[in-house]
């Protein structure tokens, strides 16, 4: 019963066996440093997922917006200015939101904070609008027929840019 065993100094006895388990070092870190890799690898790709999926959600909020609008523009005739059904040019995103919430619409803002949607209006009479968005990628819903690569005769908040090209990805749609 005794046959594999060795006595330590300090009277343990060593089992053979048990000393040829486990990993060495060398072992232990090659594994970590594959895991490191492929986590690497892993996080890199997701962020051009995320960076699609807002610009998803980007083009989603137009679209609810643009609805909100038509509902502003059959009670009003005109589409939202500086007073409630009144002609003028807004300044910016929030103005736009403030003219929208009398209808009870919640009017969404960019899902990265430092950025804004766009809104204009045709200059001297509200009868045509632009909203817009700056895409963080190349998009194919920028090549579509529906979708607006001018703001001309339009009085745009700061910032509007509707070009398809990098680095803008400007994605525009309006009435």
């Amino acid at each position: 019963m005794m046959r594999n065993m060795n006595i330590n100094s300090k009277g343990r006895a060593l089992n053979k066996q048990s000393a040829l388990k486990g990993f060495t070092l060398i072992e232990m870190l090659v594994v970590v440093a594959i895991i490191s890799i492929l986590s690497g690898l892993t996080l890199t790709g997701i962020g051009g997922f995320t960076a699609r999926a807002r610009d998803t959600r980007r083009i989603g909020d137009l679209k609810n917006v643009q609805n909100y609008l038509e509902f502003y523009f059959t009670k009003c005739g005109i589409y939202p200015g500086t007073s409630a059904c009144a002609i003028g040019s807004l300044a910016n995103w929030s103005e736009l939101s403030a003219s929208l919430a009398g209808l009870g619409a919640k009017v969404p803002n960019d899902p990265i904070s430092t950025r804004n949607y766009f809104y204009g209006v045709t200059t001297g009479n509200n009868l045509t609008y632009i909203i817009g968005a700056k895409l963080e990628t190349e998009n194919k819903i920028l090549g579509d027929s529906n979708e607006i690569d001018s703001t001309t005769g339009f009085t745009m908040t700061t910032g509007a840019d509707c070009s398809d090209t990098a680095p803008a990805y400007g994605y525009c749609i309006g009435s």
